[in-house]
């Protein structure tokens, strides 16, 4: 929300998408308003809204101000039922007039099997998926605009976004955490989730990471990944509290969860209490680790000393009483609360872990990276009573955080769209291959073809069916797959030169029968 308001401050027409019907959505917006998280010159559009809107519209009319959301008008409704005894339920959404606009197909698990839009004075569309039908909502929101530059901010919509097509849509994904999985360092696994939105960025105009060094580990792993762009996140300095900064209080804000580790910070406190038993220690945070935490400050004595204090609201508060904040984060994708604790002149002590803390911290300037959580005690002890390298590093803390103003931050986001908007620049375009006939027979669900390389698949992802012969069968039984468009799942290279592709629609994987010469598709980018 703080890209999207300074944005639309820099003169941009800036619009938040959200893709899920949800009953609560005006009442979020009415509270994001009054509170000015969300800026009044920021839109909110929503999938449904959008054509609850135009289905009571001429095809097409309007600006595009006249689809985003009013929080004071319910514009839609939603209707479901069970379809016979089958298990499937059956979704309609009605505008405020009464007709029946949209309508999806779940299955047992939640799945969505179709979903169909009926706007008058155009053609139904039928997908069969609700991502395909979100990815033909954003091209056609980008014709409003010259240019219309997407950036996916949730990882669960980055797929959506790189599915774009429209000539002048730019697509943007975003990258928050660290993706590596356990123990998070070059040459670990990747994570799923962040495996996901990385194969999708070839597939886009760019890729934004958090740091330079998130960026130079893509790069080494990952060296056709050549859009890669670091913008940070910003934090706001206020006016700061008028409160007096304790000298013994060290502070950790932080959820309470495995990954913050937490536990080292406790054990590194009671290290430092040892030597000096004026020191304290507040934990704010909660999570499902709370418990486990009290219980090992209460076995080693610390009762009174450390104190779990719940949620820290404002934070500004929580830092500018503290002499240092603490973490022992294994890994952080950025460590928000890192900045937003140099902003009050709170100086950081952290364990050395990718990619924020290593990003942000420079040892005697703004912090300390450690290494264990007997520095860790050691670096407590040396702030605690070194009042002229706490002033240092306090101030050097702010300017770390002024180097992270929204203004800064949203600058950098303005050169992208600049480059991306350019008239030189060569946007990412959508690739299809020539009609094409599944080769050899398959029982397990694959479309089998011959003669390409794996290089030359690499570009692909998905597969269009246009045409099923039904009277070609194996063991008496036909392709039971409908034309549409389907994501590749899996591709399989084999030593004679045959590619068995899987293919799925949402979760379900198809497994039924592929005759030889059955199926007619095309590949698709």
């Amino acid at each position: 929300m703080a890209r999207a308001k300074s944005l639309a401050e820099r003169g941009f027409r800036s619009i938040i998408a959200t893709v899920e019907y949800d009953p609560l959505l005006l009442d979020s917006i009415k509270a994001l308003r009054s509170d000015e998280r969300l800026g009044d010159a920021v839109g909110i559009m929503n999938f449904f809204i959008y054509f609850a809107k135009l289905s009571r519209a001429s095809a097409g009319a309007g600006s595009i101000s006249d689809y985003f959301a009013d929080p004071e008008v319910v514009e839609l409704a939603r209707r479901s039922r069970y379809v016979g005894i089958s298990g499937l339920r059956s979704n309609e959404y009605l505008n405020s007039e009464g007709r029946v606009f949209a309508r999806e197909i779940v299955d047992l698990t939640g799945e969505i099997v179709s979903i169909q839009l009926d706007i008058p004075g155009r053609e139904t569309v039928n997908f069969l998926t609700r991502d395909d039908a979100y990815s033909y909502w954003l091209d056609e929101v980008s014709g409003y605009g010259k240019f219309t530059v997407f950036i996916a901010d949730a990882s669960s919509r980055a797929e959506v976004v790189s599915k774009l097509t429209a000539v002048n849509a730019r697509t943007v994904l975003t990258l928050h955490g660290n993706h590596f999985a356990r123990p998070f360092v070059f040459g670990s696994n990747v994570t799923g989730i962040s495996g996901k939105i990385i194969d999708n960025a070839r597939f886009c105009d760019s890729l934004v990471v958090l740091t330079n060094a998130q960026k130079a580990d893509l790069v080494k792993q990952f060296p056709s990944l050549n859009h890669l762009e670091v913008i940070p996140n910003s934090v706001s300095r206020d006016v700061p509290p008028s409160l007096a900064r304790s000298g013994n209080k060290f502070v950790v804000v932080s959820r309470l969860e495995s990954v913050k580790n937490i536990d080292m910070v406790v054990r590194a406190f009671k290290i430092a209490l040892a030597e000096n038993d004026s020191l304290c220690l507040d934990i704010w945070g909660h999570g499902s680790r709370g418990g486990h935490i009290q219980a090992l400050i209460d076995a080693n004595g610390m009762t009174g000393r450390v104190v779990l204090r719940g949620y820290a609201n404002p934070v500004s508060e929580v830092f500018i009483q503290a002499r240092a904040s603490l973490s022992a984060s294994v890994s952080e994708g950025f460590g928000l609360s890192i900045l937003e604790s140099m902003a009050f002149g709170c100086p950081v002590i952290s364990l050395s872990s990718n990619y924020g803390p290593v990003e942000l911290i420079k040892n005697d300037v703004n912090g300390y990276l450690v290494h264990d959580e007997r520095e860790m005690a050691e670096k407590i002890l040396r702030l605690a009573k070194d009042d002229v390298s706490h002033a240092s590093m306090s101030s050097g803390g702010v300017k770390t955080a002024d180097e992270h103003s929204p203004s800064k931050v949203a600058d950098k986001w303005v050169r992208l769209i600049n480059k991306l908007t350019a008239p030189g620049w060569v946007s990412k375009t959508a690739r299809s291959s020539v009609s094409l006939r599944n080769a050899s027979p398959s029982i397990g669900g694959n479309i089998i073809i011959k003669s390409y390389t794996q290089e030359e698949l690499s570009v692909y992802r998905r597969l269009q069916v246009m045409r099923v012969d039904r009277s070609k069968k194996i063991g008496g039984v036909a392709c039971l797959i409908e034309s549409g468009i389907y994501d590749i799942h899996h591709m399989q290279f084999e030593e004679d030169g045959r590619v068995l592709l899987k293919f799925s629609q949402g979760a379900n994987v198809y497994k039924g029968v592929v005759p030889r010469d059955s199926v007619e598709f095309r590949l698709l980018s």
